[in-house]
């Protein structure tokens, strides 16, 4: 069974042990070495994006915490309007390139997490959406809870909303970008935000 707790499993002492048993016995012993850890990878269909409208229940419904770890996450449109005001200070890229994103995107950015992936048959159905930061989403990742060695908790009542709240204010300011314009339906802010009477 496929297993992401690598807690279980020393890899440094495996790894070394199958290095050794190369420079050993040869390709044959290495490989010999390597079974108890190897890993099949499964073909990976390409993930559906999931609505903003139902990303924002989902985040509305978890509190704005990772079901997996407990952590309060951050709307992610916050912190790309951050980079945009901020950008010396607070450097945002839309890829999240290492070196030129504040590390704050990754270690608290609100994702959604399938529990049952959708490579396993998951769908996007609210039962199998929980909210979880981008540690806990990229650890799970196709992993069923079994294999994760994690249950979702229940979220804890809270009045954090992901500074979600502050939508609206940062998209003025950021001169109200197009892109962002699904996250003000979602948000259920004022319709009348997307298209302004003209003065």
């Amino acid at each position: 069974m496929r297993r992401v707790s690598d807690h279980d499993i020393d890899y440094p002492a495996r790894l070394a042990a199958v290095v050794a048993a190369f420079q050993s016995g040869g390709t044959a012993a290495a490989l010999e070495a390597l079974q108890p850890i190897a890993y099949h990878p499964e073909p990976v269909t390409r993930r559906r994006s999931i609505p903003p409208a139902r990303e924002v229940e989902v985040f509305r419904r978890d509190a704005w915490t990772c079901r997996y770890c407990g952590q309060p996450t951050v709307f992610l449109p916050v912190m790309a309007f951050l980079g945009h005001l901020f950008p010396d200070q607070f450097p945002y890229d839309p890829h999240w390139r290492a070196g030129v994103t504040h590390p704050a995107v990754s270690a608290c950015g609100a994702s959604v997490d399938h529990v049952v992936p959708v490579t396993r048959g998951g769908t996007d159905d609210l039962d199998n959406l929980v909210a979880a930061c981008w540690p806990c989403n990229a650890r799970k990742g196709d992993f069923t809870l079994q294999e994760f060695g994690r249950d979702p908790r229940q979220p804890a009542a809270t009045d954090w909303d992901g500074l979600s709240s502050h939508f609206q204010a940062l998209w003025a300011a950021a001169g109200q970008p197009v892109a962002m314009r699904p996250w003000v339906s979602a948000l259920a802010l004022d319709p009348s935000l997307l298209f302004p009477q003209r003065q």
